[in-house]
């Protein structure tokens, strides 16, 4: 009897097309193979063959698909690109209205790892629970929620104390726990392509979410706008300068009040004037809850970390304007100083 890798699958169509052949039984007899072998072709082609009473003697004849004309196929094509596109420039930037004109904060959480055994969760928590209780403070994942290891790196569950499915439990357990204005992903986010859960996550919690970038605009009823640039990373390295990426993203004309990644286990912070217009960017590299890390220990790497979190005041009634972004390490300092700003103090 003739085999699967014997029967080729244009003979199949061929034979069908043919109209010479009642069933499919017919044509398995005609090639002298069995008639599963006649069904596992017609799936490689894309036709799936209707089972009737569970006997494959008994399926009835289906036409090969029909083809798509180059030119429908052409105005299919056309049609994607306009969505994508549309897309594309709906998401160019995140709108944010904020409803008063007192001052704002926001808590830029770094590299979370949550299901990582040198994470500190219990800092991870305090932090939380300040954009809950803070008047004005909002949180911002910079990525990396969990380690969501895959493929050869999924030998690394071995070594820690969590499991795959308990680490989306800790993730989502932590994620509702936070005031966020908007969430950014990072690399092992993005290990789970479209099925990242977080997406599905931060639908269900109504925030914004963007898996490489998101460019947001804070606009106040008084007029006064700030932008901000958060990515999990921005290109570029120097052993020199922790900040290096983000602050050549300024200097190469990116005029965001606040530039601000991830992903790196470091903390950096440069001011960068743009000299044309007179504006100011603040380049920020904010390192990790991750406290304990066994791969920069095995590279030797220095240690760089200064906080796991950064936060900015956000005043858009400053009298200076070089006072309009105020930065702080301490999630516990910037919140009194917020605090006092919304109570009426002066910066």
């Amino acid at each position: 009897m003739a085999t699967r890798s014997n029967v080729k699958t244009q003979d199949v169509l061929e034979l069908i097309e043919s109209g010479a052949f009642a069933t499919l039984h017919d044509i398995a007899e005609h090639l002298g193979c069995a008639p599963s072998t006649i069904s596992y072709h017609l799936r490689k082609a894309g036709v799936e063959p209707v089972q009737k009473q569970g006997l494959a003697k008994q399926m009835p004849m289906i036409p090969h698909k029909e083809a798509i004309s180059p030119a429908d196929l052409w105005e299919q094509r056309k049609k994607r690109y306009k969505r994508k596109a549309e897309a594309k420039e709906a998401n160019r930037e995140a709108v944010f209205k904020v409803p008063g004109n007192e001052p704002i904060g926001l808590l830029f959480f770094g590299d979370p790892h949550v299901d990582d055994d040198g994470t500190d969760l219990e800092l991870l928590e305090r932090h939380a629970e300040l954009t809950r209780e803070v008047d004005g403070l909002y949180g911002v994942n910079l990525g990396d929620t969990t380690n969501n290891w895959v493929g050869r790196l999924a030998r690394l569950y071995a070594e820690q104390g969590t499991t795959a499915s308990e680490a989306w439990v800790l993730a989502e357990h932590w994620l509702r726990s936070v005031d966020w204005l908007f969430m950014v992903g990072g690399n092992h986010d993005a290990w789970s392509g479209s099925g990242d859960p977080i997406i599905w996550i931060s639908k269900a919690m109504h925030v914004h979410y963007a898996t490489d970038a998101v460019r947001a605009r804070l606009r106040f009823p008084n007029g006064e706008d700030f932008t901000i640039h958060a990515r999990h990373t921005f290109p570029g390295h120097s052993q020199w300068n922790s900040t290096h990426g983000v602050a050549k993203a300024a200097k190469f004309g990116d005029d965001a009040d606040i530039l601000i990644a991830g992903h790196k286990h470091v903390s950096g912070y440069q001011v960068v004037k743009h000299p044309l217009s007179g504006k100011i960017s603040h380049a920020i590299q904010v390192a990790s809850y991750k406290i304990h890390d066994r791969y920069a220990e095995q590279l030797g790497l220095s240690d760089q970390h200064i906080s796991p979190c950064a936060v900015t005041v956000l005043n858009p009634k400053a009298k200076k304007y070089v006072n309009r972004v105020q930065m702080f390490w301490c999630p516990e300092d910037a919140s009194e100083y917020l605090t006092y700003l919304r109570q009426g103090g002066k910066s």
